[in-house]
């Protein structure tokens, strides 16, 4: 007697079960396009810190006996905004001149500014020296250093800076700029550090 055999039974999906398939991979689909367009715009508006390039700086009459007490500290610093597309808004800036690690002048030198996109602003400032002097510990060194025609010295930027992104801004950054140097002995900067890259922290 030949066998019966039945045919297996698969069970199909109700309409409703499929359609909410359907829906699920779509969603997922939006989201994966959405992650990806978001990626590609934070690439491109990611903001690039700026470059700061010590241009000049020059202590007049350095050499002078009575030593750099209320002597005028110039310098220029160059900031280049190297963003395509972000603006980046400067607050106050404040300098601090150093000599050995010895604070000899500090204060406030320039007032908020706005750098647009691609753009370079020459900030230019002036501070006045408050040693060393022949009563200090530290001038017999100092005093050396501007007969031998090379004082090192390290000037300091600090502010407070925002990314301008369209029409809308980032979060406050703290940032500090170090330029070290060295100047001879009539206070003018040594041609090798003229134009160096400043060293940004933010």
């Amino acid at each position: 007697m030949p066998r019966n055999y039945r045919l297996p039974m698969y069970n199909r999906q109700s309409p409703a079960i499929r359609c909410l398939n359907f829906i699920c991979a779509f969603i997922l689909t939006l989201v994966l396009v959405a992650g990806i367009i978001l990626f590609v715009l934070w690439l491109s508006l990611r903001p690039h810190r700026p470059k700061f390039t010590l241009t000049d700086f020059s202590i007049p009459s350095l050499n002078r006996q009575s030593g750099a007490a209320n002597l005028p500290v110039k310098f220029t610093v160059n900031e280049h905004n190297p963003n395509q597309k972000i603006g980046i808004h400067f607050d106050y800036v404040y300098g601090s001149l150093y000599h050995d690690d010895e604070l000899i002048a500090s204060g406030r030198f320039a007032d908020p500014f706005f750098q647009l996109p691609k753009g370079d602003t020459p900030v230019e400032g002036e501070l006045i020296a408050s040693g060393p002097t022949p009563t200090d510990q530290a001038w017999p060194r100092f005093a050396a250093e501007v007969g031998a025609g090379s004082v090192p010295l390290r000037l300091v930027l600090n502010s407070t800076v925002l990314f301008q992104v369209k029409l809308w801004d980032t979060r406050e950054h703290h940032m500090k700029v170090d330029c070290e140097l060295k100047v001879g002995g009539d206070g003018s900067l040594l041609q090798q550090y003229k134009n160096t890259p400043c060293t940004l922290y933010l």
